[in-house]
């Protein structure tokens, strides 16, 4: 939680979907802060520079200062846990890897013409990876309810076979059985 509000002070987004308009260091500034004496990332307006990997100097310099922010507002704020910086490091790294995958994919594609998505096109496949991505979420919620229904429904017929001592609770104790190992 720590981290997603500091994302979203620092950022200004609230949720990942919101990091598509991230604007990017700019080039020049990353190649004179890595390679002559470039000032490096400013702590006033942070920006990563997403044509790279998160082990870059300057995404590298970006954690660091992300970093440093959330120790300040841990002993600031009196958290009452506390965690190692190699904790905190790796939980931003994880946000920013996250985060770049999203921004990533929201990059125009060069289509089939040879020539790059426009930004209508750009938001039509988003839009449709979305809804491909909620169907199979709805779907697999269908289908663990309707499971954990047939296993209550068979745990109380059981429960209530076994009460009454009926001769058929041999073949429901199976099929319980069986519909606990396929749903395994």
């Amino acid at each position: 939680g720590e981290v997603q509000r500091l994302f979203k002070d620092v950022f200004n987004i609230s949720q990942d979907a919101d990091f598509i308009l991230h604007q990017a260091a700019s080039r020049e500034d990353v190649y004179a802060y890595e390679y002559e004496d470039g000032p490096g990332p400013n702590c006033q307006d942070l920006a990563f520079d997403l044509t790279c990997g998160l082990k870059s100097p300057w995404n590298d310099k970006v954690i660091g200062l992300l970093l440093a922010e959330l120790q300040r507002r841990g002993v600031e704020e009196s958290w009452p846990f506390r965690r190692s910086e190699a904790y905190f490091r790796e939980v931003l790294q994880h946000r920013y890897k996250r985060l770049h995958t999203v921004w990533t994919a929201a990059q125009p594609k060069v289509t089939a013409k040879g020539g790059l998505e426009t930004p209508a096109e750009v938001e039509q496949r988003l839009i449709t990876k979305k809804d491909g991505t909620l169907k199979a979420t709805r779907q697999t919620t269908h289908r663990k309810n309707k499971y954990l229904r047939r296993v209550t429904v068979l745990n109380h017929l059981v429960g209530y076979k076994a009460d009454e001592n009926e001769e058929d609770l041999p073949a429901w104790k199976w099929l319980q059985q069986l519909v606990g190992t396929l749903g395994e």
